[in-house]
């Protein structure tokens, strides 16, 4: 296939609105469609260069993958390479960890099925993920895996209907796509079988003989560049993608590819700078995130949108480096193969095993100061979700003290602060996350009969509010009255990763500053809850309400994900609360009514 300057243009306009999103420009909020454009420029090249070969009968599977090992393989395994040395500066063990799994994942290109697997309520913030971009290569690299199979079928047999074959594997993947926004969103944006039309569609276009094509038509690019412009600009952040507002980009692109052959359009993309940024556009997109990720993970509170536009010039120095001094070494065809196999196989074998390493080694907490003590990281996890054994639907016969616990992961902690801090002793406990007050008379029996058995609930806040009815109202109720009581919300922060790197001596007087969100829910909460029924975390906690100790006396972190405690802060956090007004007069006021 002949090389197209205005292809190169046109993956600036692809990867200039990624960077600006992701640096959180709010004008290029909708920035991410440039995935979705490289999918489609990706389609189009790659279709366009194997059917030539198959028509020149030239084609080999084996050729085919080592340019795309040529291509890939020693730019990102420089990426990888600079995250694995500064997350070993900058990373809790927790975040290091989770680093180590993306390293295995990024080399197999798999990581967009890792992230399908893992996202979820406990997963670590896509903030603070380096290689969190580096799951459209997994579906770029998936798709290469079937695509040139088919094509090479197809050819051989239906060579006319390569056109068609392509159209209905983007037709089956658009309709599962629209299929499984409901029913599985995660899977919807990061697998193969949902993405693969908008590389279909590159691919289609490759195989369209257009009247125009050979010409071109500038009011058809012109019209496929502002498809493209309205996606940017126009689609809030946080769309669901992909869904049908993507058609608007992706139908733009294959204009742009089909048409852009001369006229106004082709002499903007063809430009030098445009070309140039192009050019480099697949290092400019493997750098940036790792900065941006790096800048966050190294930053107590949350960077200004300045600081990471700041980033995006040295984003491009980075990627005009790797380009010049990787990426051209390796894609020039004088480097042997077997050249190229001897530094990128070992390479590639000794990630893996550093990321298998990270991955079973907790993110190797012995790289910092070990408090005497302290849990393996991430078992507080395990400590939180223990408390499901205590789910029931009745209270234990005979028992005259019942607690019931109600609220979701916040509620566990909740009920592992009182078991260490003895709170609850003499107590019978149930927990439940699926109990609703605000649900009244719809209640099952099973239900109602808990609550009327309760000598005492506790109503646990989280720091997200969403509860259907307030505490006020609750309170008026006069089964509820005399028995029940609010639980404050507590985060700790917005980044705990600095603060893995302070000597023992230093931590127990360090202090994070509570998340606006926290901040909110918590003014909230105390306004629509009656004062002598709230238990306030964050007062036990902070003398100014703004700021809270991060590790106990001894240096042991309360909260690995700045929202669940440990047992360290279960214990550190239980023995604080539990002293206040509140609770003893809760406490004391039940023991009263039982005798």
């Amino acid at each position: 296939m002949k090389h197209r300057r205005e292809i190169d243009g046109l993956r600036t306009v692809a990867v200039l609105p990624v960077l600006l999103s992701h640096a959180g420009v709010s004008l290029f909020a909708g920035g991410f469609v440039g995935v979705d454009v490289f999918f489609v420029i990706s389609g189009y090249l790659i279709t366009g260069i194997i059917l030539s070969e198959l028509d020149n009968g030239r084609f080999s599977i084996v050729r085919f993958y080592e340019r795309r090992t040529r291509r890939l393989l020693p730019a990102l395994f420089v990426v990888l390479v600079a995250c694995l040395i500064a997350g070993w500066f900058l990373m809790s063990a927790d975040a290091y960890q989770n680093l180590g799994q993306s390293i295995v994942a990024t080399t197999l290109f798999s990581n967009n099925i890792l992230l399908t697997v893992t996202s979820g309520y406990w997963d670590m913030e896509s903030q603070f993920k380096p290689l969190l971009h580096t799951w459209s290569l997994g579906v770029e690299e998936q798709y290469y895996i079937v695509v040139p199979l088919l094509l090479a079928a197809v050819h051989r047999f239906l060579r006319r209907h390569v056109p068609l074959a392509l159209a209905l594997v983007g037709l089956a993947s658009f309709l599962l796509c629209l299929w499984s926004m409901r029913a599985h969103p995660v899977g919807n944006f990061y697998l193969l079988h949902t993405r693969a039309w908008e590389l279909a569609a590159g691919g289609w276009a490759a195989t369209i003989r257009s009247p125009d094509a050979g010409r071109g038509s500038d009011p058809l690019a012109l019209t496929g560049l502002l498809m493209i412009a309205a996606a940017v600009l126009g689609l809030p952040e946080g769309s669901p993608s992909p869904a049908p507002a993507i058609l608007l980009p992706v139908t733009g692109t294959v204009f742009v590819l089909l048409y852009c052959r001369a006229g106004l359009a082709h002499r903007f993309l063809s430009s030098p700078m445009m070309v140039g940024i192009g050019l480099i556009s697949y290092s400019t997109y493997l750098w940036h995130q790792p900065l941006f990720a790096f800048l966050r993970v190294a930053s107590i509170s949350p960077p200004p949108t300045w600081q990471f536009v700041a980033l995006i010039p040295v984003a491009l120095i980075l990627a005009w480096a790797s380009w010049r001094f990787v990426e051209q070494p390796f894609r020039d065809r004088s480097m042997r193969f077997r050249a190229v196999a001897a530094v990128l196989l070992p390479t590639a074998i000794a990630l893996l095993a550093i990321g298998t390493v990270l991955h079973l080694r907790g993110g190797l907490p012995q790289r910092f100061d070990m408090a005497p003590g302290a849990d393996r990281p991430a078992t507080f996890k395990a400590y939180n979700m223990g408390v499901l054994a205590l789910k029931a639907d009745r209270f234990p016969p005979g028992t005259q003290r019942r607690a019931l616990v109600l609220g979701n992961s916040t509620g566990r902690d909740f009920v592992n602060m009182a078991r260490e801090a003895n709170a609850l002793a003499g107590y019978a406990i149930v927990y439940r996350d699926d109990l609703d007050l605000c649900d009244g008379a719809r209640l099952s029996a099973t239900k109602r009969a808990l609550v009327a058995a309760a000598t005492l609930i506790v109503l646990v806040y989280d720091h997200k509010p969403r509860q259907t009815c307030n505490g006020r109202l609750l309170a008026e109720r006069a089964d509820l009255r005399a028995k029940i009581l609010f639980v404050g919300p507590k985060d700790f922060g917005t980044n705990l990763n600095p603060f893995a790197r302070l000597p023992l001596h230093q931590r127990a007087a360090a202090r994070v500053a509570l998340s606006d969100q926290a901040l909110a829910a918590s003014r909230l909460y105390r306004a629509i809850t009656p004062a002598e029924l709230y238990l306030d975390v964050i007062a036990a906690l902070s003398a100014d309400g703004r700021r809270l100790p991060v590790f106990d006396e001894q240096g042991r972190i309360l909260s690995e994900d700045r929202v669940h405690v440990t047992r360290a802060g279960a214990r550190f956090v239980g023995e604080r609360l539990f002293r206040q007004p509140v609770w003893r007069q809760m406490i004391a006021r039940r023991a009263l009514d039982r005798d």
